[in-house]
């Protein structure tokens, strides 16, 4: 006994449908709804499953759709009747296997009596694989009985419209077709039977067949951008594969392997032409069914498409907040990094002023014109300005003078202090030795003011470098001697240096385009390393070479520490942002070098790094001396760091 499920607002139209079905009540049993959520607890309550659905297409209390699409009416045969019927809802319906057949009202009877019969005999023919159904359709040349469509003015038309099939009942009666056809002569064994892992279509190689997939199980895959597979679907009986190559006679979109023993038919064109023109009634149901496959794939494409564009939206803006917050964490680095570097100038100007105000009251009281008042004067302005010289220098001139000096360390002051040619005026009862110490006090006055200047023009370029980042000063590249550089950055770490061996070998160099403040960055980094490696004692080793004979003139500063150098494993990542090797207790936030890798790539140089484990390790920069290509705009090297933090 077949069920029935009729659902309607309207009792007076439940109960004429009640009435005019009666004739079939002996093999119809019918069940009536007079509202959506009724319907929806007799289908979960009932046990029996509804062959047939009977709809208003309209009704008051939802969509009709809710009830059609219930897991228990998936088998069911769905009709849908009104009396003037939305006709686009109702397309859309057909084409996406919603329904099975629309009725417009008012209805004959005899008619409607007629068309759930022939409902009723569909339902049987699917559910029990009666092959006699395509048979007799073979012999009359055609796959499907003329169904019922209504246009926008509510005319009856009579088409053979395959859209209001299903893509399962299309698909079946297509291959049950075909199955007839080869029943009588299947000489080039259209039928074959695979196991598992039988590969039907690889991807990028050309096929020449269409597949039906008539019992078993076949995985579709396809390799992503990296090489790799991935799977795309699994095809159930029914389904077709290879339709796209197969039309087109292009390469194979993707790979359809069998995931256990299968059973398909494998036609290839010549074959498909013989079918179809001995057989031209497949010829429709099977062009709508490959049209409904390119259309998924279509609407497929358009819907991947759409969804890249919206990924690629999201992934742009979220690539936005971590720019700005990868720009915030840096900031913090950034006021922790500059309180680190103001530290040296900040400590070295207290010093100077603590020394300078007991040096001061004594130089007054030496005040006068007298030679040596004169001497003292030349002295202390000589000491305003950067006199570089190199190890050796001071070792040779200390030793000319001992001649006239006797005192190795008296010598080497005068030297220092450019003395060494100059005859020491005697006044004032004091000998050589006395006249000497007094005007290295003049010198070391001069030595701290040089100091304190160069100390506070650090912090007003470190504010101004600060400035820049915030978008408020930009300045311009500079030709200065980098040996000025060098001898200022050692001045700030005067103190620190007390207990090293500071041995200098300077090469006599060109002048070199730079940002000089920001090459001085680079050595205070570098030699700032070099004192927390080797604990505050120890030798640093500064030299500068000139090479004029490379693919274009350039310089090198070499410096080197004693220390116990670096692992080669480690030696590869002390570039890297938020890298440091600095010991418990020392500050270090794992961003000078990285500021030093961007400086110098700024002003296209190179910094490589030669260490020997327990031995030393040593940094070689490289400067081009002409440097047209140099970025005008100075920026703090932290932006530097963060930028190359975000490419990585």
């Amino acid at each position: 006994m077949l069920i029935m499920l009729c659902v309607d607002n309207n009792p007076q139209q439940l109960e004429q449908i009640k009435k005019d079905l009666s004739p079939l009540s002996a093999s119809l049993t019918l069940i009536q709804a007079t509202s959506l959520q009724q319907a929806q607890k007799l289908i979960t309550d009932n046990n029996a499953h509804f062959s047939l659905i009977l709809c208003a297409q309209t009704l008051k209390d939802g969509d009709p759709l809710t009830i059609f699409k219930h897991t228990q009416c998936k088998l069911s045969r769905k009709i849908i009747y009104s009396v003037t019927p939305s006709l686009q809802k109702l397309i859309d319906l057909t084409n996406q296997g919603h329904i099975d057949y629309f009725l417009q009202l008012p209805y004959k009877p005899q008619q409607f009596r007629e068309i759930i019969q022939e409902q009723i005999t569909e339902y049987t023919n699917n559910n029990a694989a009666n092959d006699k159904f395509i048979e007799t359709m073979l012999s009359k040349q055609t796959l499907f009985e003329p169904r019922q469509l209504i246009d926008s003015a509510g005319f009856k038309e009579q088409l053979q419209d395959y859209s209001l099939y299903s893509d399962s009942e299309l698909s079946s009666l297509v291959i049950k077709s075909l199955y007839k056809v080869l029943e009588k002569n299947d000489q080039h064994k259209v039928k074959r039977c695979y196991s598992e892992n039988h590969i039907l279509t690889k991807e990028n190689d050309k096929n020449r067949f269409l597949w039906f997939i008539t019992e078993g199980e076949v995985l579709v895959k396809k390799r992503n951008i990296h090489g790799e597979d991935q799977n795309i679907s699994v095809l159930q009986a029914g389904s077709m594969i290879g339709g796209m190559s197969f039309i087109t006679e292009k390469p194979a979109f993707s790979t359809a392997i069998t995931l256990m023993d299968s059973i398909v038919l494998k036609i290839d064109n010549s074959i498909f032409s013989q079918i179809m023109q001995s057989n031209p009634a497949i010829l429709a149901p099977f062009i709508n069914l490959l049209l409904r496959d390119f259309n998924r794939r279509l609407q497929h494409s358009i819907s991947t498409e759409i969804a890249l564009q919206e990924s690629l939206q999201s992934l742009d803006a979220v690539y936005k907040k971590l720019i700005e917050s990868e720009k915030m964490a840096v900031l913090g680095q950034l006021v922790a990094g500059v309180a680190h570097e103001l530290n040296n100038p900040v400590s070295a100007i207290l010093r100077g002023s603590d020394t300078l105000t007991v040096l001061i009251s004594e130089l007054l009281k030496n005040a006068s014109n007298s030679p040596f008042a004169q001497l003292a004067q030349s002295t202390l302005q000589q000491a305003l300005t950067v006199q570089p010289l190199s190890t050796l220098e001071v070792r040779q001139r200390t030793n000319a003078l001992l001649t006239r000096v006797p005192e190795k360390a008296l010598a080497k002051q005068l030297v220092k202090m450019n003395l060494d040619e100059q005859d020491i005026p005697l006044e004032h009862n004091r000998n050589l030795s006395e006249s000497i110490k007094l005007l290295n006090e003049f010198y070391q006055a001069g030595t701290i003011l040089r100091n304190s200047s160069s100390c506070a023009a650090r912090i007003a370029d470190l504010v101004k470098s600060l400035k820049h980042y915030a978008g408020q000063d930009s300045s311009a590249p500079e030709s200065i001697n980098i040996h000025d550089g060098l001898e200022e950055t050692l001045i700030i770490f005067e103190n620190k240096l007390k207990n090293y061996k500071v041995f200098k070998d300077y090469q006599q160099l060109p002048q070199v385009d730079c940002h000089p403040i920001e090459l001085e960055q680079v050595w205070t980094n570098i030699i700032a390393n070099a004192i927390d490696a080797t604990a505050g004692r120890g030798a640093i080793n500064i030299s500068t070479r000139y090479l004029p004979y490379n693919s274009e003139d350039s310089v090198q500063v070499i410096i080197e520490d004693d220390g116990p150098g670096i692992p080669e494993h480690i030696a590869e990542k002390i570039f890297e942002l938020n890298y440091t090797t600095k010991r418990k207790g020392n500050f270090g936030l794992g961003i000078g070098l990285t500021i030093c890798s961007q400086i110098i790539k700024r002003h296209n140089g190179s910094i490589e790094i030669e260490s020997q484990p327990g031995v030393s390790t040593r940094f070689i920069i490289t400067l081009p001396i002409v440097n047209p290509h140099i970025e005008h705009e100075s920026s703090l090297f932290f932006q530097r760091a963060s930028e190359n933090n975000t490419d990585n």
